[in-house]
């Protein structure tokens, strides 16, 4: 699984975690020689069928980043490698940035430390709900090379924040770091690159509309999410030749059994969790939870970060803005403890 792959950092979201070009390129030789890769003919097969395939590597690709045309796509044909593609499609329909991404460009431009400053004066206690806290926080963000303040930053953001408020409390952020600030073309595939990605060879997959994460929205809203994001692929290739779909975040606590069923029942073939684990034949039982590695699980996959603005200190002292222990949610400086459900921790993903 990749998301940012470039060889330019002067666009957003700027030195945000990145696989350098020269390491993507490194780590496609060492799959060349330590596994091959599968192919794409091969590998429908046996997610269709249950066809034996031999070992291999399938390559994934997350969010529909211009990084996948202008850099991958490239080195994918020049290698005669195909790849999957999942795309969240609310960018192009609504010509506006993810808030996930708009997250990546503000910790690209100032780190999380500025950050978590910010959010301290913003967030108050109705912002931030109770149900599942303990569960996000012990199962997102465990892989990644990530500072304390970062991770604390994206939890919140991602995880945490009630979608009632998290766009106004971003648009806060932004105003005050003016730079950070992305625009669509700067990030994201247009409708021609992803027709040519598809007619290049490639598959094309859903990751929603807006990359929420599914399990905090209702029936209506998933159903909104997933199946509106094939409808609008479908037009841009004139109709997908599979209907494939991957969770934003990933990992056990960003689905649901409704969202299962809402695959199901659009036709999906099969569906990418976040879980470490090779794709067998045992694997097929569950077809809409199929496992995948990070690249930075493998040889050549550690992610470069450098901030746009220069940060002095450390945020290893400070307290986090948010904290869950036997049971309570703190938010310091606010007043107020709320009851927590109790959830252990099941999957540790390393998504966004």
């Amino acid at each position: 699984m990749y998301h940012y792959v470039r060889d330019d950092t002067s666009r957003p979201p700027y030195g945000y975690y990145y696989l350098d070009l020269d390491d993507f390129r490194a780590q496609l030789d060492y799959f060349e020689s330590e596994y091959g890769f599968v192919e794409k003919d091969n590998f429908l097969r046996f997610v269709r069928d249950g066809e034996p395939v031999s070992d291999g590597v399938v390559l994934t690709f997350d969010d529909g980043l211009i990084d996948h045309y202008e850099w991958v796509l490239p080195e994918l044909l020049s290698r005669d490698l195909w790849g999957i593609f999942y795309i969240s499609t609310g960018p192009l329909q609504c010509n506006e940035v993810l808030d996930v991404h708009r997250v990546h460009s503000i910790i690209g431009s100032v780190g999380g430390k500025q950050l978590l400053d910010v959010l301290e004066d913003i967030i108050t206690e109705e912002m931030i709900p109770d149900r599942k806290i303990n569960e996000f926080r012990k199962n997102t963000y465990q892989k990644q090379d990530s500072t304390e303040s970062i991770s604390e930053a994206k939890r919140i953001l991602n995880y945490f924040i009630s979608y009632s408020y998290r766009s106004d409390v971003i648009d806060e952020v932004e105003k005050r770091f003016p730079e950070s600030q992305a625009v669509v073309s700067e990030l994201y595939m247009s409708e021609d690159q992803i027709s040519e990605l598809y007619n290049s060879g490639m598959i094309i997959g859903s990751h929603t509309v807006s990359h929420k994460v599914l399990s905090k929205l209702n029936k209506p809203d998933q159903m909104s999410e997933i199946y509106n994001s094939f409808d609008y692929l479908g037009k841009v290739v004139d109709g997908l030749s599979c209907l494939t779909f991957c969770y934003p975040y990933g990992g056990e606590h960003t689905y649901n059994d409704m969202t299962l069923d809402l695959l199901e029942r659009y036709g999906c073939e099969w569906s990418f969790d976040v879980r470490s684990a090779d794709v067998t034949n045992a694997e097929l039982d569950a077809i809409y939870t199929l496992p995948r590695y990070d690249s930075c699980e493998f040889a050549h996959g550690s992610a470069t970060f450098r901030i746009l603005r220069t940060i002095v200190g450390s945020f290893l002292s400070r307290r986090p803005i948010v904290t869950a222990d036997k049971g309570n949610l703190h938010l310091p400086n606010r007043g107020r403890i709320f009851p927590l459900q109790n959830h252990l921790p099941k999957i540790f993903t390393n998504c966004h």
